[in-house]
């Protein structure tokens, strides 16, 4: 199994380095690495171009700047492995990770495997964690609900390169372009496996576009809209599709009364809340914090303000 890490950077000169270094220490070897500049201004473009130079597994493409969907997709046009994994240009792998994610596809016949993932601290010598295998409709619903045992980014996987064929890629200028890819790889593959090891360290920057409010963060909104429509013939799945866009609109709703308190935005979250919250107060497989936010609104906005300003 050749496997493509497909690492798309913009001015991450900072922790490029180190990220290459983790991939190049894999204890998996076969392997090629794509790195795509998306019209880096910094020194990120010619750090790669270096790594080319001195290690035939690495390659680079420098392009126009068009986000990050556009440069993962081209990496994934070029792509020659029969897996794909992403990696983003400031995150670093444990030296086993694609070891043993390859080891769970061969093992479980999974075209998608995932891993546990880090956001502070370091990794263990020797990480273990739980193996879950679940087919495609069980992990869409698992994504959807927001469980624990998925992985929900499109870094910390490794996808049979054969779910791409039928044209499937990130959708160019928007936000959350990675919920709206993966929970359709997730439901065109027969299996899905997960190991709650954490491989993956994932640098949380304070100036990441997640990490700032600004109006494109509303996309989430359109999104988790196209994921209802998508499944409103499949009953199970609606249900957790309608659960996920009423977490969105919290999540957007709370956004707001912290940034800017737009009135009419106000009012179109409520509206999609007020629509949803029942059903999803009386779901079972709904998590306890999204109950907890149904029975605020409840109350009122008021109290959910509360929450927004703790």
């Amino acid at each position: 199994m050749k496997v493509s890490v497909i690492v798309p950077v913009y001015n991450g000169e900072a922790y490029l380095a180190k990220c290459l270094d983790s991939i190049l220490a894999q204890t998996y070897s076969d392997m090629e690495i794509v790195v795509v500049d998306d019209g880096s201004t910094d020194g990120s473009g010619s750090m790669a171009d270096n790594y080319a130079e001195t290690d035939s597994r690495v390659r680079v493409l420098h392009c126009t700047n068009g986000g990050p969907s556009v440069a993962r997709n081209r990496g994934i046009d070029v792509a020659t492995g029969d897996y794909v994994c992403f990696v983003d240009a400031d995150d670093v792998l444990h030296p086993s990770m694609l070891s043993t994610l390859c080891s769970i596809a061969l093992e479980t016949g999974a075209e998608v495997c995932s891993c546990g993932f880090l956001r502070s601290g370091c990794f263990k010598r020797n990480p273990e964690g739980e193996l879950a295998v679940f087919d495609g409709v069980k992990a869409v619903e698992k994504i959807l609900y927001q469980d624990d045992d998925v992985t929900m980014a499109p870094w910390a996987h490794l996808f049979d390169r054969r779910l791409f064929d039928s044209g499937l890629r990130f959708r160019k200028g928007i936000l959350y372009e990675d919920l709206e890819l993966l929970h359709q790889l997730y439901f065109m593959a027969a299996k899905v496996a997960h190991t709650s090891a954490r491989l993956y360290y994932y640098r949380d920057t304070p100036g990441s576009i997640i990490n700032t409010w600004s109006e494109r963060r509303l996309d989430v909104i359109d999104v988790t809209e196209g994921i209802e429509q998508a499944y409103k013939e499949m009953p199970r799945l609606l249900a957790a599709a309608r659960d996920r866009r009423m977490s969105a609109a919290f999540n957007i709703l709370l956004l707001n009364a912290r940034h800017g308190h737009d009135r009419d935005l106000e009012r179109r979250c409520m509206a999609i809340i007020r629509e949803r919250r029942l059903s999803s107060l009386l779901n079972r497989r709904v998590r306890l914090k999204n109950k907890l936010g149904i029975l605020l609104s409840y109350i009122g906005k008021r109290a959910l303000y509360v929450i927004a300003r703790v």
